[in-house]
């Protein structure tokens, strides 16, 4: 099963990725802001459901840094 993330700002949703190092770069690119992450498992069989679930989020910091926050349920 194939992971991808979808990154977003509130109901601005900003890309779909495929790694926590693609969704820190995205944040990075895109100033310093709080970004929710979902993450969806994608089956390869045709005709089945793409399942998704919270991931967590990816802050990125007025001094530069980027931090990657899962979720603690997972």
């Amino acid at each position: 099963m194939t992971q991808v993330y979808r990154i977003s700002k509130g109901s601005d949703v900003g890309d779909i990725l495929d790694s926590v190092e693609a969704l820190q770069a995205f944040a990075r690119d895109h100033g310093p802001r709080r970004h929710d992450v979902d993450e969806h498992s994608l089956d390869p069989n045709p005709g089945t459901t793409v399942s998704a679930r919270a991931w967590g989020k990816v802050i990125h910091h007025q001094d530069g840094q980027v931090v990657t926050d899962p979720a603690t349920s997972r």
